[in-house]
């Protein structure tokens, strides 16, 4: 599985690389990713045995370095990207459960692209993304915790850092290599694996009998913080069951290079070995999982496709016919069909299940008729029953929005961006509530944040140099201004500098200096006499690929 050097892929041959559709994104996250392998400090350490996670080549600070700057051009950048925040709620109250059963140590951070392939992936610093494809594929909430858990695992145990640990000096052409291979081989399995054997096929094989252990050891110690949290293990061997016996045609003729992940009978008896060691649990899967499947479902499908799926179930239980009227009220709302979406809620209401899921589809239905106090209002009151569930707070704010009511949306945001100040969406909320009411300043404040949160510190220096033209604010919030915008322009000229250095060791063209010095911040650089970039994990002293 060589793609897991890079990121770690769940069964399937997709991958996130695979699925970003554009080559200029995928040229910068290759950047970004080499950016950060190309600055790690020392020389490579050897590779722990398994179990061990010490001794790996990137701190906590580069793993986290490395995730934020992946995730905010997955966030911003990737038009696959599912906007989603009730989503990403509930996958992260599992990974919560199972962070805890396995007392583990870290953030954990997720969301979804819009994939048809039977995929997931972790990257350092805890950031683990899923295809649409796979949480469609899932049938029970244990299946798509056992996938998280299994990801989970990589990321707890540093597999990517100790891989490029055991790589030495030829870890940047590896990853390239296998980057490269993995988004040619989606269209050419030939191509890819010519790729492949141009760029140290010897090396890359070493990976892939590495990632091999790595699968085993995430498979052993996921399956046992799986049943530590309380979901049903056999949700692993059901879902390496069903995986394998949708891939074992394309395992079969596909390179081995090309296999992102080894899925085998092997493995899946393993599994269920284990299961029956520490006891199978069955057990009902909550109406969120249900909820959320169906809101993902109506992402994957399309409104009119789903819609027609939807009139043709025939459901079973009180369950699946509450996962279908709400799948069915989501997709006639993307079909700009609020009427018919409404018409599903007396139903849904008499079925009796309490969900956040429920309010926020019964506060869509009643913005997109007009009723926006209402909507306002049936979000407020939920936040004190789902007081974890920050999507509530948009809710109420987006609500008073469409209603034309600044003030009332300022003060559902104003009170968390006191304490909470890296949630870029409350500061667009911010931006645009300040935007109705008038007030320029404020405005182009709480907009800079948001350009900051995305890693654009031009247009947030831009915002804050219009917010101090607009004038307004006393000496305080003058001073305020004055100083966000110096850290803005440090970090910017970091940024160029660290871009810097990355095109003059990406060609093979030294700076001026040492023998290494194309992988420090140069003496001469202007950005270096201001002080941006004196952190030592942007001044590493290693020369790779000498």
């Amino acid at each position: 599985m060589a793609l897991a050097a890079v990121f770690h892929c769940a069964p399937g041959r997709g991958s996130i690389i695979a699925s970003m559709i554009r080559p200029s994104f995928l040229r910068r996250l290759l950047a970004l990713i080499l950016i950060g392998v190309l600055t790690l400090q020392g020389a490579a350490a050897q590779l722990p045995d398994l179990g061990h996670t010490a001794q790996s080549s990137l701190s906590p600070a580069e793993e986290e370095r490395i995730a934020e700057e992946i995730l905010r051009q997955v966030r911003f950048q990737e038009p696959s990207y599912v906007n989603d925040p009730e989503a990403e709620e509930y996958l992260a109250d599992i990974g919560q459960r199972l962070a805890r059963a396995g007392s583990l140590d870290g953030r954990f951070r997720f969301f979804v692209l819009r994939d048809p392939t039977v995929n997931a992936f972790a990257m350092p610093g805890g950031v683990i993304g899923f295809h649409t494809g796979l949480i469609i594929t899932s049938r029970t909430e244990s299946e798509l915790a056992s996938v998280m858990a299994h990801e989970m695992t990589h990321v707890s145990q540093h597999h990517l850092a100790r891989m490029l640990s055991s790589q030495g000096t030829n870890t940047a052409l590896a990853l390239a290599s296998i980057l490269a291979a993995v988004l040619i081989g989606r269209n050419s399995a030939n191509v890819g694996s010519a790729v492949l054997a141009g760029g140290q096929a010897a090396l890359i094989q070493n990976q892939l009998s590495y990632s091999r252990d790595y699968e085993r050891e995430a498979d052993r110690l996921g399956l046992q913080m799986l049943a530590g949290a309380g979901f049903d293990p056999q949700g692993m061997p059901d879902f390496f069951a069903r995986m394998y016996a949708q891939t074992r045609s394309l395992e079969n003729n596909a390179s081995s290079y090309l296999s992102t992940h080894p899925l085998t009978q092997d493995r899946i008896a393993d599994a269920g070995e284990r299961v029956r060691q520490i006891g199978a649990r069955p057990q009902a899967s909550p109406i969120d999982y249900h909820l959320m499947r169906a809101r993902i479902e109506v992402v994957q499908l399309g409104a009119r496709t789903a819609i027609e799926r939807y009139l043709a179930q025939q459901d079973k239980t009180p369950t699946a016919r509450a996962a279908t009227l709400y799948g069915l009220a989501r997709a006639y709302l993307a079909d700009h069909q609020p009427d018919k979406a409404a018409q599903q809620l007396p139903e849904l209401q008499t079925l009796g299940f309490g969900s956040s899921f429920l309010v926020t589809l019964a506060a869509d239905v009643a913005i997109a008729q007009g009723r926006y106090a209402e909507a306002a209002r049936l979000c407020g009151e939920a936040r004190a029953r789902f007081p974890l569930r920050p999507s509530l707070q948009y809710c109420e704010a987006e609500a008073w929005l469409a209603g034309n009511d600044g003030e009332a949306a300022l003060r559902v945001v104003d009170p968390s961006l006191r304490t909470l100040n890296q949630d870029y969406r409350l500061y667009a909320l911010q931006a645009r509530a300040n935007t109705l009411l008038g007030r320029s300043t404020e405005t182009h404040r709480a907009q800079a944040e948001v350009y900051a949160l995305q890693g654009d510190y031009t247009g947030a220096i831009d915002q804050l140099e219009l917010a101090q033209k607009a004038g307004g604010g006393d000496h305080i919030a003058q001073a305020a201004m004055d100083a966000r915008l110096r850290e803005m322009r440090r970090l910017n000229a970091c940024k160029k500098t660290r871009k810097a250095i990355f095109r003059e060791q990406n060609s093979g063209k030294p700076s001026r200096g040492t023998r290494c010095a194309w992988l420090e911040v140069p003496a001469t650089h202007p950005a270096y006499q201001e002080g941006p970039c004196q952190h030592a994990e942007w001044r590493p002293t290693a020369c790779v690929g000498r």
